[in-house]
């Protein structure tokens, strides 16, 4: 086999993987924040110094694969310009694997803020989690709040070895992967359902301390002995110091 030959195999080869794994529930997740920008442009450099140099080749054929491939990475890149994706990352302490999350916000009266997740293990392949994909909207948001802040991504919390809790603006999201086991046919009841019902025990027992989220603000019991009195101090979780102190009837 010629270098010509085996160039083109090799290109072959890559360009199918790609197909393949674009029709998957797998992604390639060094290459999303580009798209298919880089493999593009691979092809066009390679389809030129084998048009260049190769005299076994029809140049007919190598110059149209170029400019069909200068069109396609031309509206590809126009698509992943306006689209527009970040991506952060969050390791598990377990060392089994990270979640990855892409986001993006669009504006138009109120921003909208978009979330994908993908479960990856050694962070080069990840498997879409498209079922748990979500959309917060933004309701009076704080100016200069952004799309991690929104989503709670510096708080985020692995409850388990594959469950990652998300106290959102919108309330506690729990992402479940994929590699989960199987649950009973009796669901538990949801988090958010405890975690309120033991903040309301410890508000009932005169706890000082007990905290809980719910649409993006701290809420914490407080109790002053002297006066007998409880109260529940609401904070804005993205400034400082309460903004609201709802008292209890004694």
């Amino acid at each position: 086999m010629t270098k010509t030959k085996g160039l083109l195999v090799v290109l072959g080869i890559m360009n199918v993987l790609l197909v393949i794994i674009h029709f998957s529930e797998f992604h390639v997740l060094f290459i999303k924040p580009t798209g298919y920008i880089i493999p593009i442009v691979i092809n066009i450099v390679v389809l030129s110094v084998l048009g260049i140099c190769s005299k076994s080749l029809h140049n007919g054929w190598v110059f149209i694969s170029l400019v069909l491939s200068f069109v396609v990475l031309l509206v590809h890149g126009f698509i992943v310009w306006i689209t527009e994706s970040s991506y952060a990352r969050i390791d598990s302490p377990h060392d089994q694997q990270s979640l990855v999350v892409e986001y993006r916000d669009f504006t138009l009266g109120e921003t909208t803020y978009f979330y994908s997740f993908y479960e990856t293990k050694f962070g080069i392949l990840g498997r879409s989690l498209e079922d748990q994909s979500m959309t917060i909207m933004s309701r009076n948001f704080p100016s200069g709040i952004d799309a991690e802040e929104v989503l709670g991504l510096h708080t985020a919390e692995w409850i388990t070895s594959e469950t990652v809790r998300l106290h959102t603006w919108d309330g506690i999201v729990e992402i479940e992967l994929k590699s989960s086991p199987s649950k009973t046919n009796e669901p538990p009841p949801t988090t958010d359902e405890e975690d309120l019902e033991a903040f309301m025990k410890a508000l009932e027992n005169e706890e000082v301390g007990q905290t809980i989220m719910i649409h993006g603000k701290r809420l914490e019991t407080r109790y002053d002995e002297s006066s007998g009195q409880s109260w529940i101090e609401v904070f804005d979780n993205a400034g400082e110091g309460a903004i609201l102190k709802v008292y209890l009837a004694g």
